[in-house]
């Protein structure tokens, strides 16, 4: 398999190889920083020319820019954390030809990450290396696994990796390429599946809608307490054991916490924002369907499910999994309080119903 620097540079002649071009299982360097607060936190990239990807970082993980190779302006973005045995890295790249259509975007994302599949298999394990899906809000892309078959008849050595996770996803007009190196499963897959799940382009001049969001190591969770400004109430879930991370105040349209169960991989997050037409907890779930079934393709399974005060809702989506919703309303304002697990596999449904019937507001003295 080629070298990560060998492969950026078959991108800049011609981007097709891009995957290909992370596909070494074979020394990366690893990259080493200051560790980051508990939490996940949110970073803005500039994708040149071309605006901003902004990634959500998971908890300790570093970050480090690498320099841009090649005529392409191809700026790779090394992640990884410190002793866990993993390296990451993920490109952004700029689609030729855009505007593009979303299924074009998504057909050039599975494109990329069955050429970098078909030159995996040649050195892997597996005789078979299916693409799986990843979907988010305006996200669409296809990942797969292999073992490197050079090292499935010795230990490998310091720098090498036995298996990767390799896929390419269509993130807005920006192709986000991305691979890890690992030893075996761990909770490491799954977080940046998530990373690439909630992935955001933001062209030039425009005000990033999520704001930022800064660690909270030391917030109380049991209840963790989320308030509006100016209003005497707030709302109130119990979050034992998470990572939690909010919105600088000021920025977005509303208070928004971000929750991590490190143990589970389960993530809720507590937002608020106008209500607009919505007169009840049920008018606030209503529109938010309306507002998710624009945005991720081939939702299936909508159930909403519960009487006021507190109206649910769950859904199904490839790549996405399922996620449960909560909608509270009051003084003109919706409550939405979202539930899900990141990474494959099922819904800790058990575990998400403890949590959400946790829900309440409470009175500000």
């Amino acid at each position: 398999m080629a070298s990560g620097r060998t492969v950026h540079r078959l991108i800049a002649a011609a981007a097709l190889a891009v995957l290909a071009a992370c596909a070494s299982s074979h020394p990366v360097k690893a990259q080493r920083g200051p560790a980051a607060a508990s939490g996940w936190s949110e970073r803005a990239f500039v994708v040149r020319d071309h605006g901003r990807l902004v990634l959500s970082i998971p908890p300790e993980w570093t970050v480090e820019e690498g320099e841009e190779e090649g005529e392409a302006d191809l700026t790779p973005i090394r992640l990884g954390r410190p002793g866990a045995g993993f390296t990451a890295l993920v490109t952004p790249l700029w689609i030729p030809g855009e505007p593009e259509l979303p299924d074009a975007r998504a057909d050039a994302a599975r494109l990329f990450a069955d050429l970098a599949r078909r030159a995996a298999l040649a050195g892997s394990v597996e005789r078979e290396l299916p693409l799986q899906e990843i979907s988010g809000p305006g996200v669409k892309g296809f990942w797969f696994t292999a073992t490197d078959r050079d090292l499935g008849q010795r230990a490998p050595a310091a720098g090498e990796w036995r298996q990767m996770l390799q896929g390419a996803a269509s993130v807005g007009p920006v192709i986000l390429a991305f691979t890890l190196l690992d030893d075996g499963p761990g909770p490491q897959r799954a977080e940046l599946l998530e990373l690439v799940r909630t992935a955001r382009h933001v062209p030039d001049g425009e005000r990033r809608e999520a704001g930022t969001l800064e660690p909270m190591p030391d917030a109380r969770t049991v209840p963790l307490r989320v308030a509006w400004p100016g209003k005497t109430w707030a709302v109130l879930i119990d979050l034992p054991g998470f990572h939690v991370a909010a919105r600088r105040e000021g920025e977005g349209p509303g208070p928004l916490v971000l929750g991590v169960e490190p143990r589970t991989g389960i993530a809720v997050t507590v937002g608020f924002h106008a209500a607009g037409a919505a007169k009840d907890a049920v008018g606030c779930r209503e529109a938010a369907v309306a507002a998710i079934s624009s945005t991720v393709s081939e939702l299936t399974a909508v159930r909403p499910a519960g009487p006021p005060p507190v109206a649910r809702l769950s859904y199904e989506a490839p790549g996405v999994g399922r996620n449960v919703h909560a909608f509270l309303y009051r003084d003109g304002l919706c409550v939405n309080v979202h539930a899900s697990q990141h990474g494959p596999g099922a819904l800790d449904a058990e575990r998400v119903e403890a949590i959400l019937a946790t829900v309440r507001f409470a009175e500000d003295l």
